[in-house]
């Protein structure tokens, strides 16, 4: 009989432990809450980051396209920067996604989502490559997202575009 009423206290005992409670929950709920919100500012300074330095290499690859393009066609190619619409265009090149269609390029949208901030092109907003590929000024064009700033350099001599 003792041995009846042992077993039926520890049954009692393991039904009212067997799941978690509703207190148990709301507080790992809030738990993950904070933990969340904490994350949230960081991924957003990440997310700045990598839009602004895939802007920066982005340009750089076009301008180096730009180069060789002049280069291999023994003729002048012109990058035109539009900063009102954080853009640029090669002119006389047909976009290779949209045939028919410039190939201009929108930093302000998807994927980029930066900014151009300034272009120093030897006092306008056009880069001139001539047919040996040497441009016709130094250039520097900052490019921005959120709080972060990328630099696009042509050196007047090589012509060849980097980020430092």
């Amino acid at each position: 009989m003792l041995r009846l009423a042992a077993i039926r206290r520890s049954d009692r005992s393991l039904r009212s432990r067997r799941g978690a409670t509703f207190v148990d929950l709301v507080i790992a709920v809030l738990v993950i809450g904070i933990l969340a919100a904490a994350g949230v500012p960081r991924m957003a300074y990440a997310l700045d980051l990598i839009r602004a330095s895939a802007a920066a290499q982005r340009i750089r690859a076009d301008l180096r396209w730009a180069r060789q393009r002049a280069m291999s066609r023994s003729t002048t190619q012109i990058v035109r920067f539009t900063a009102a619409t954080h853009s640029y265009t090669l002119v006389g090149v047909t976009d290779l996604e949209h045939s028919g269609q410039p190939y201009n390029v929108t930093l302000s949208e998807s994927p980029y989502e930066s900014r151009l901030v300034s272009i120093d092109a030897g006092g306008d907003a056009e880069l001139v490559f001539d047919h040996f590929g040497q441009p016709d000024s130094q250039v520097t064009i900052i490019v921005a997202s959120g709080a972060f700033q990328r630099t696009v350099t042509v050196d007047s001599n090589t012509g060849l575009a980097s980020v430092p």
